[in-house]
């Protein structure tokens, strides 16, 4: 989920803003579903590496035609270091999704924007009041729910969600040094690309290692086409999102983020048949009530610290 604060200022059509994020929303469970189906044919490694290849050639693509393919030699060592975070996000998102089911995936993965609020006070400095952490530490204590079972079934590959959501609040603290530096899209495109160089090089040291969830493997004809419209869809989202935040405040559309645990959950049941227990659905509620409360207060955060 692309930083909220990190587009553009002016909010002037919100009701375009929300259909944009529900279309987002609605759109990513698609491409993890894809992903997730893939893993019974690619390894996970392989799937990350051809996924990025093809996202990181549409953002250039994009960026060309918008003509902003200048090389950022100002901030290249931080869009290397984008790109190395990116390389684990995917690796370990697409380790968990080849066992865990996916709304069970994507609801731990909701701890980022909450992850997000401690990395903000640690390397960012800003204030934030002991009811937002509260709240915090309530929402990592549902992930915790959802992880305990979870961890007895699929061991490892259950923190792989947490790990993604881990990284992806660095990458988006990080981004924010660049927020009004360079266009949000262009960050995006070279840290995929240096990325997908990150990739090349995990699946060769898989390969050659001999681990079987990072070794290389060639896709079939049928599995190209799946793999083009995963990373067609990713760099949609993303596009997506950032029209949406230039016209309706973050605070009218963080919580539209939420429909995609329903859209999983939905996509997970038609496609797969993984339907959450009843604990994991607790947990769910619980990442829930406290990131719409974070979201709630953030509206208040230039006014008062708590």
């Amino acid at each position: 989920m692309p930083d909220h604060k990190a587009f553009a200022q002016k909010h002037a059509n919100p009701r375009l803003g929300m259909i944009l994020m529900i279309s987002m929303a609605l759109l990513l469970p698609v491409m993890d579903s894809i992903g997730k189906y893939l893993t019974a044919f690619l390894s996970p490694g392989t799937i990350a590496l051809f996924r990025f290849i093809i996202q990181a050639a549409l953002f250039m693509a994009l960026l060309g035609v918008r003509r902003q393919l200048d090389f950022p030699r100002l901030h290249w060592r931080t869009l290397v270091l984008l790109g190395g975070i990116i390389c684990v996000v995917m690796l370990t998102l697409m380790l968990g999704l080849s066992v865990l089911p996916l709304a069970t995936f994507i609801a731990i993965f909701f701890v980022e924007p909450l992850i997000l609020v401690f990395f903000s006070i640690l390397f960012l400095g800003e204030k934030v009041g002991w009811r937002r952490i509260t709240a915090c530490c309530v929402g990592l204590l549902g992930a915790l729910i959802i992880i305990r079972p979870n961890y007895a079934t699929f061991g490892v590959y259950a923190l792989m969600p947490v790990i993604t959501a881990i990284c992806m609040a660095g990458y988006f603290t990080i981004t924010k040094q660049l927020q009004g530096k360079m266009d949000g899209i262009a960050v995006q495109g070279w840290a995929t690309l240096f990325g997908s160089c990150f990739l090349a090089i995990a699946i060769l040291a898989g390969t050659m290692s001999g681990i079987e969830d990072l070794s290389f493997s060639w896709p079939q004809q049928p599995h190209w086409g799946w793999l083009a419209l995963s990373a067609t869809i990713g760099v949609l989202a993303y596009v997506l999102i950032a029209e949406a935040f230039k016209r309706a405040p973050a605070s009218l559309l963080a919580p539209f983020q939420y429909i995609e645990i329903v859209a999983a959950t939905i996509l997970g049941y038609l496609v797969f048949g993984d339907f959450p227990d009843a604990l994991t659905w607790l947990g769910i509620a619980i990442i829930l009530g406290s990131g719409l409360y974070v979201f709630y207060r953030e509206q208040y955060a230039d006014q008062s610290p708590d």
